[in-house]
C-alpha cells in the first residue's frame, strides 16, 4: 500500500506531507483547494508527463517522494522481474524530482529508472481512475487486457504467445528462403564468385602479418649483411682480428707465467674469452652467409600477395580472419539457397504442426474468455444495479480475428440503457456519470484478481447526487477490503463512509497561495462532512446529518 508521500513545489503546493492507513481514505475541500493535484502527484510516481508547467511558481524544481510497504508477493515477484526490491523492512521507496530546464529524474530504492520503468511497476502499484483515465473504458483495445485480468489466464495466454511466436518465425523463415527463381540463381552466382575469389588465396589468419614482417626483414638485408660482414671480419676475418690478437696475448702470457708468478689466471680468462669471441663470429657468419641472398624476387612475390589481400579487405572486410568469416558466412548461405526447396519443405511441415498447436491454444484461450466473460457480465450487471443502474444491461463481445500477439478474439464491452434499445459499443452510449459508474462496477468485480495495492478514484461521484452517492460510497469501501481506496470526493454521502478522512484547503499568506492536507478528528469530521451537506453555513441539522452518515458506516 501507498504508506507515505511528500509532496514539494507542485502547483500550488509549497510542501506537504502525508501518512495514508489501508482501507478507505477519502480526500474533500473546496474546489481548487488542491485535491486533484495531489492525485496528479501521484501520477508522477507512475510514469505520467511530467512537465515544467508543474514547478510551483518561483521555485527551481518540483519534487515528490512515496513510500510503499506491506507489499504482496505477487508485487514483490514482479518488482523483482524489473531489477527492483523492496528493501530489508519491505519498503518500496519512490522519487521523481522535475526541474526548471525541463529534466525529470526518477529513482526507486536510491536506484536511477526510467519514466517507463515507474509507468510498469505503477500497473500493479496504483491505478489512478478519474474522468480522463475513464478513457480506457471508451478504448476497446484496453477491454481484451481487462477480460484477462478478471479471467486469470496468465498460463493461457503465455502458451499461446509462445506457440504463435515460433509459428511467426517459421513463417518468416520460409519467407526468405522463398525466392524467386531469377533473384535465386542471381545470389547463387554472386556468393559462388565471392567463394571462388577468397578461396582461390588460401587465405590464413595471421598470415598478413608474417608478410609485413618478413618484407621488413628483407628490406633490410643488405644492412644486415654489411653490419654483419664488418663484425666478422673485425673479430676472425682475414688479416688482424680479435681472435688473432687475443691468441697473441694469450702466448705472451705463457712466456711471462715461466718468470713471473700469478699470470695463470689471467691466461684462463683470455682463453675463455677467445671462446665467446669464436662463438659470437660463428653466429654473425651466418646471419652474413644468409643475407647474401637476393632479397627482390622474394620482395616482388610478397609485395603481391599483400595487394591481392588488400583488394579482398575493400570488398569484405578490414582484416583477413573478417574475409575468412564473409567466406563461411557466405557458403553456408549457399548452402541453404542450394537446398533451400529440402529446407522450405521441411520448415512447412514444421509450421503445420505449430500452427495447429497454436491454432488449439488459441482455443483454449477463446473458451476461457468466453466462459469468464458471461460471469464477468453478470457480476457488472449486478454492480450496476447497485448502483442505480437498474435498466443497463452489459455485454462483452468476442468476435473472431486474425491471430495476433493476444490471441485471435476481438473483445469488446457493449451496454444498452434504455429497454428495447439495441447494445452498442460503450464509447458511443455512457454518458461522465454512468461511465464512472461503469468503471467503479467493473474495477469492483475485478479488484480480488488484479492485484494492484492501492486505488485512487478522482471525483468518480461528478455529476451524481443523493442515493447513488450513497451506494458508490459503499461500493468503494467494499473494494477496500481488497486493496488501499483513496477517492477525491464532493459527496457528503462517500467521505461519511470512509476510514480516514483529510481536508484539503489552501490560505494566503504575503500574497502567496498555499495549499495543505491534514487529516480530520472525529469531530472535525462531522463539520467537514456537514460543510459538504449544508454549504456556506454549518447548521445543528446539517451535522446531525452528518453525525448519522457517519455512524451508518458500521452497516456496511
Amino acid at each position: 500500500m501507498l504508506q507515505s508521500i511528500h509532496i514539494e513545489n507542485i502547483a500550488i503546493i509549497k510542501q506537504i506531507d502525508i501518512d495514508f492507513s489501508d482501507g478507505f481514505t477519502a480526500f474533500t475541500g473546496e474546489t481548487g483547494a488542491g485535491k486533484s493535484i495531489i492525485v496528479d502527484s501521484i501520477g508522477l510516481l507512475c510514469g505520467h508527463r511530467a512537465s515544467k508547467d508543474l514547478i510551483r511558481n518561483g521555485e527551481d524544481y518540483a519534487l515528490v517522494d512515496a513510500v510503499f510497504s506491506s507489499l504482496s508477493k505477487d508485487s514483490v515477484s514482479k518488482l523483482a522481474d524489473s531489477g527492483l526490491n523492496p528493501d530489508e523492512d519491505g519498503c518500496l521507496y519512490v522519487s521523481r524530482r522535475i526541474t526548471s530546464d525541463g529534466k525529470s529524474v526518477c529513482r526507486v530504492n536510491s536506484r536511477q529508472v526510467s519514466p517507463s520503468v515507474l509507468k510498469d511497476i505503477s500497473a500493479f502499484l496504483i491505478n489512478i481512475h478519474g474522468q480522463h483515465d475513464n478513457q480506457d473504458l471508451l478504448n476497446n483495445e484496453k477491454h481484451i487486457a481487462i477480460l484477462d485480468s478478471y479471467a486469470d489466464i496468465l498460463p493461457l495466454l503465455n502458451d499461446y504467445k509462445e506457440n504463435y511466436n515460433k509459428y511467426c518465425d517459421i513463417k518468416k523463415q520460409i519467407s526468405d528462403l522463398s525466392l524467386d527463381n531469377a533473384e535465386k540463381e542471381r545470389e547463387i552466382d554472386m556468393l559462388k564468385f565471392q567463394i571462388e575469389e577468397i578461396s582461390a588465396l588460401k587465405l590464413k589468419p595471421d598470415e598478413e602479418d608474417a608478410l609485413l614482417s618478413e618484407k621488413k626483414r628483407l628490406s633490410n638485408l643488405e644492412k644486415v649483411y654489411e653490419s654483419a660482414s664488418g663484425a666478422y671480419s673485425a673479430l676472425y676475418g682475414d688479416g688482424i682480428n680479435a681472435v688473432l690478437c687475443v691468441d697473441k696475448a694469450i702466448s705472451m702470457l705463457d712466456g711471462l707465467s715461466k718468470v713471473m708468478d700469478g699470470t695463470e689466471t689471467y691466461n684462463e680468462r683470455l682463453t675463455q674469452a677467445r671462446s665467446e669471441i669464436y662463438d659470437v663470429a660463428e653466429y654473425i657468419r651466418e646471419i652474413a652467409e644468409n643475407a647474401e641472398e637476393s632479397p627482390a624476387t622474394k620482395l616482388d612475390k610478397i609485395e603481391q600477395r599483400l595487394y591481392d589481400i588488400y583488394k579482398l579487405k575493400r570488398k569484405y572486410g578490414p582484416t583477413v580472419s573478417d574475409i575468412l568469416a564473409f567466406c563461411e558466412k557466405a557458403s553456408t548461405r549457399l548452402s541453404e539457397l542450394e537446398t533451400n526447396g529440402e529446407t522450405v519443405a521441411k520448415l512447412e511441415e514444421e509450421l503445420k504442426d505449430v500452427q495447429a498447436k497454436t491454432e488449439k491454444s488459441a482455443k483454449k484461450l477463446h473458451d476461457a474468455r468466453v466462459s469468464a466473460a458471461k460471469v464477468l457480465d453478470q457480476k457488472i450487471e449486478s454492480e450496476l444495479e447497485f448502483l442505480e443502474m437498474q435498466n443497463v444491461e452489459f455485454k462483452t463481445s468476442i468476435e473472431p480475428k486474425d491471430f495476433s500477439s493476444d490471441g485471435n478474439d476481438k473483445i469488446e464491452f457493449f451496454v444498452k440503457t434504455n429497454a428495447g434499445l439495441p447494445f452498442s459499443p460503450l464509447s458511443k452510449t455512457a454518458s461522465g456519470g454512468e461511465l464512472s459508474r461503469l468503471m467503479l462496477a467493473i474495477k469492483s468485480v475485478i479488484s480480488e484478481k488484479d492485484g494492484v495495492e492501492t486505488l485512487i478514484f478522482d471525483e468518480v461521484d461528478t455529476g451524481i447526487s443523493g442515493k447513488t452517492s450513497r451506494r458508490i460510497g459503499i461500493k468503494l469501501l467494499q473494494t477496500s477490503k481488497y486493496s488501499q481506496v483513496m477517492c477525491v470526493t464532493h459527496s457528503a454521502q462517500i467521505a461519511s463512509l470512509a476510514d480516514s478522512h483529510y481536508l484539503v484547503s489552501k490560505s494566503e499568506k504575503d500574497g502567496v497561495t498555499y495549499t495543505s492536507c491534514r487529516l480530520l478528528s472525529a469531530d472535525e469530521r462531522i463539520n467537514e462532512t456537514a460543510r459538504i451537506i449544508s454549504g456556506i453555513n454549518i447548521t445543528d441539522t446539517a451535522r446531525a446529518a452528518a453525525t448519522e452518515l457517519i455512524k451508518e458506516k458500521t452497516k456496511y
